[in-house]
Order: structure tokens, then sequence, then C-alpha cells
């Protein structure tokens, strides 16, 4: 075998091994997420996107007023992608009173790290806005929608609180979000929503890990449901 070839086999044989499964060098990634009201999302929107708020929420002066306390995102650690692969490692949450202070964690490229945010107050039950970084622009996405004849994915698909926690309990979760959540570069948005509209929204973020190491922003908009006489009813405009 001529020299060229050999170098070429060995060229195809290294690119093989860095890109196998567990090969891979680990990343570092960061996930920022924001809980407001929702009137306080709309005052920041500017066409689709939110240019201004991310300088807004780093004001800890003024910021802390309108950060829910009670969302704290929670890590599913039991959710991968492969069940042979290891958990992400080193994962750091941020402490409970920054709360729009970054989750960090290592992890292998193509695994999927889920994490759970609910509210526990009274109020601010329903999710009704969110917005993702896209290219470094934090963009508004849709919540809800109709799947289409060949079950199209959509921007924040919202399914029953119950339905998606049998998928977690059954590992079957990755394989839920795959046809009905889009990937905005590797996150995807899924709500929960709960028979009874007093319960507040469950919100799962999953993240299929990019190849190199990155920092996910999500801004979260909850809008209260109030109760008259014996109805629920969530006012929308």
């Amino acid at each position: 075998m001529g020299n060229l070839a050999l170098a070429r086999m060995s060229g195809c044989l290294v690119a093989a091994l860095l890109w196998w499964p567990g090969i891979m060098e680990a990343a570092t990634y960061q996930l920022r997420v924001a809980n407001v009201p929702e009137r306080v999302f709309m005052y920041f929107v500017e066409g689709s996107t939110l240019p201004r708020i991310e300088a807004y929420l780093d004001d800890v002066s003024r910021s802390k007023f309108v950060l829910l306390r009670d969302r704290q995102p929670q890590l599913l650690q039991t959710v991968v992608s492969d069940p042979s692969s290891p958990p992400p490692v080193a994962v750091k949450l941020p402490k409970p009173n920054d709360r729009w202070g970054p989750a960090t964690w290592d992890g292998e490229p193509g695994q999927l790290v889920v994490f759970r945010i609910r509210g526990i107050q009274s109020d601010q039950q329903r999710l009704k806005r969110v917005a993702v970084q896209t290219d470094g622009v934090l963009a508004r996405i849709q919540v809800g929608g109709v799947h289409g004849p060949q079950m199209r994915a959509i921007s924040v698909p919202v399914a029953a609180a119950g339905s998606l926690t049998r998928a977690l309990e059954s590992s079957t979760f990755p394989a839920w979000i795959e046809p009905r959540a889009v990937s905005h570069q590797g996150l995807s948005v899924i709500v929960g929503r709960h028979h009874n509209p007093q319960e507040s929204d469950t919100v799962y973020l999953a993240i299929r890990m990019p190849q190199t190491d990155r920092t996910f922003k999500v801004i979260l908009g909850w809008k209260t449901v109030r109760r008259e006489g014996a109805y629920a009813i969530t006012p929308d405009r």
C-alpha cells in the first residue's frame, strides 16, 4: 500500500474516532432562565425580539423586584439520550437568590439534559410568553399551536402534565420530544398543563448539547389565572 493511501486511511480512522460516541471531548454549557410577569416581558418586546431585557436583568437593583421567586430550574439527571452514555457532570445550579444566574455543567455533545421549572405560589400560573436566544438575539417564539397532518414540530408544544410525567418515568421523554418540539440551536421548550387551572404550568427545557461550549438564555413570561365563581379564567388579549 502506498504512503498516500496509508495517510488517507489513517486520516479517516482518526476522524471516525473523534466522532465516535464517548470519545468526543466534553464541553461546558450554561443555562440562564428569567421568570417574569407577562406584562414585564411584553414591555421589552420590540418586534419579534427583546434587545433590551438582558441589560435590565443584569441590573440586580431593578430586576430583583420583577423576577419570580419560586421558579428555580431543577435538573432531571436521569434523562439522557443514550442509557449507556454517562450523565452530565459537575452540574452547578444558581443560588436561590440569584434568579438570573447560570446553571453550569459539563457534558458530551449529543447528550440530552432536561431542566424542569414549576411555580408553587398561588398566582402567575399560566406560561404565556417565551423568548430564547437564537444567533445571539433573544427572540420570541410561539407558545402552543396545532400539529399538522404530518405531525410537524411546533415552537413550544403544550401537553397534559400527566402525560409528560409518564414519559419521564418511562424514559420515553426524548422520543416524545423529537417529532413535537422545535430545537432552537439545541434547546427545546415544552409546557405541561395541569387539569386544575389553578396549578402552575410545568416547563421543561430540554437541551441537546452542541459540539462546542454554549450559553442558553430563556425568558419566560407568566400570567395569572383568576377565579370567578366556580370557573377559572385566563384573560387574553
